[in-house]
């Protein structure tokens, strides 16, 4: 892997901003082709040809992974993960990072569902510092990201999440508290993981992080943006499938959910997290971050949320 650089706590732009860039460049591409047209029927039928061919590729719509470069070398801000290699049930040869809590013992292991760019190790910092509290930390690579093998989809995502609880009650903490944290695409992985695991866990938080509970809803999303998509929404319903999406969010009660969600994300709009909040059963708590842009929680508002997180925690880990 390639070093390229430290990390400022401000990437978010990595996480999820493909799909709008994406978005950007059909309806450029779309523009152009439709000034070329004499009826608005040819219009619509380059349109939608265009929407089709952009979200049929599920994978590379929201999927961006790296398997070369090392992001921010551990190392050199201080950190040294043990390497983790596990299977799922597929048996692909999937890698993680343990970090270990700096007080023992710990208190809780915090697995970490990371966003869709890149690897891992742009992500684990978004919540490494958490060490330093008294929490162990466990962040892996879904299919084809990293060091991990194959390739992502929803489902191989899925099944590479429920491996990775798994190892984490098998190896470093049987029968000890866990709490699932999702951050933007991972964030529909951790919800599916916590309904399908809870029941085999000593879960006791679930957090969804700038996030969504459905592909079709998010594309639907992304294709109201403007006037020439809008017209094509039904096509997110048609070309994606929530087969492996959370179904039944209010199934995680009585474990609590945090969904948290910055009121200025471009990314993955708020209204996404109202959504995911309202079908959430008690108890449940949203941190809605007037300021917040994307996934950037912990690392901007001068930190505050830190402190209110670790606060959360132990009312939770030891009421």
């Amino acid at each position: 892997m390639k070093k390229v650089g430290l990390f400022n706590g401000l990437y978010c732009q990595a996480q999820l901003a493909p799909i709008n860039a994406q978005f950007d460049g059909v309806m450029q591409l779309a523009i152009i082709l439709m000034k070329m047209m004499r009826t608005k029927l040819t219009w619509f039928l380059i349109l939608a040809i265009l929407s089709i061919l952009m979200l049929s590729g599920c994978s590379s719509l929201f999927y961006y992974p790296d398997k070369k470069r090392l992001y921010y070398d551990p190392k050199v801000v201080g950190y040294a993960p043990e390497d983790i290699f596990f299977t799922d049930a597929a048996q692909r040869k999937l890698h993680g990072w343990w970090f270990p809590a700096k007080k023992a013992p710990a208190k809780a292991t915090i697995v970490f569902f990371h966003g869709n760019a890149e690897n891992l190790t742009s992500h684990y910092l978004q919540l490494a510092w958490i060490t330093d509290e008294g929490y162990n930390l466990f962040i892996f690579d879904f299919p084809g990201y990293g060091l991990s093998e194959g390739k992502p989809t929803p489902r191989s995502c899925v099944e590479s999440g429920h491996a990775a609880v798994d190892w984490v009650a098998k190896n470093k903490s049987p029968g000890g508290p866990v709490i699932i944290y999702g951050q933007s695409m991972g964030g529909i992985v951790a919800l599916r993981t916590a309904i399908d695991k809870k029941s085999e866990l000593n879960l006791k938080l679930v957090v969804a992080d700038s996030t969504f509970d459905s592909f079709q809803k998010i594309a639907r999303v992304k294709l109201a943006h403007t006037w020439l998509t809008w017209p094509l929404q039904p096509l997110s319903y048609l070309l994606f499938s929530d087969r492996w999406a959370p179904q039944d969010l209010a199934a995680i009660s009585p474990i609590p959910v945090l969904v948290i969600h910055g009121q200025k994300d471009m990314v993955v709009e708020p209204e996404l997290g109202e959504i995911i909040f309202d079908k959430l059963a008690e108890p449940k708590a949203f941190w809605r971050i007037p300021e917040g842009a994307h996934t950037d929680v912990f690392w901007r508002h001068d930190r505050q949320y830190r402190a209110k997180f670790i606060t959360f925690l132990e009312k939770l880990v030891h009421p």
